[in-house]
């Protein structure tokens, strides 16, 4: 009898753990690998809240949807240079080509236009694309610059439908997430 409560005791203490567990621990929709145009491979993973970027879950992540021959988000490139540059520590732009440029495409673009963030071709964004409309509803043919802010950990902080992004704004929508 004794032992019969001291098992039933664990018992219970087991499933509350693994009950706590499973509510922390955010279950993986979906995932998928990008690649920058510098090269950098980078996997991301859907959650029903967010996309966790493997190797900047310690980051804030601003992640733009951009065409590239959009007035709007040309005019952004250097307050983006510049918030990636002040931020460097704390924040990781990630600017994906959504209207179907191709690698060297792209590499042109971001030379031409000099970008110092990450950016990825659409030819290699994977299913970013996709998961961002899952989580959004964002419809890449009806509006870019669209900009999505992703939490340290992950979690969909702000998404700003598609409009001239102005420096200061992004700037102060970075420092609520400090």
């Amino acid at each position: 009898m004794k032992y019969q409560k001291i098992i039933s005791l664990f018992l219970f203490f087991s499933l509350f753990q693994l009950t706590l567990y499973a509510e922390v621990t955010p279950k993986v929709l979906e995932e998928t690998n990008i690649k920058t145009i510098g090269g950098e491979n980078i996997h991301v993973q859907r959650m029903k809240d967010g996309l966790i970027f493997k190797g900047y879950e310690d980051k804030i992540v601003l992640l733009e949807a951009f065409g590239h021959s959009c007035p709007p988000c040309k005019a952004s490139i250097p307050g983006y240079n510049r918030l990636q540059k002040k931020y460097a520590k704390d924040v990781v732009i990630i600017a994906v080509e959504a209207w179907g440029s191709d690698n060297s495409g792209l590499k042109l673009y971001a030379k031409q236009h000099s970008i110092e963030y990450k950016a990825v071709s659409k030819a290699s964004s994977g299913k970013i694309i996709r998961f961002m409309q899952n989580l959004t509803g964002w419809v890449p043919g009806l509006g870019v610059p669209y900009l999505m802010l992703f939490n340290r950990g992950g979690v969909l902080a702000k998404d700003v439908p598609p409009q001239a992004l102005h420096e200061a704004y992004v700037e102060g929508l970075i420092q609520k997430l400090l």
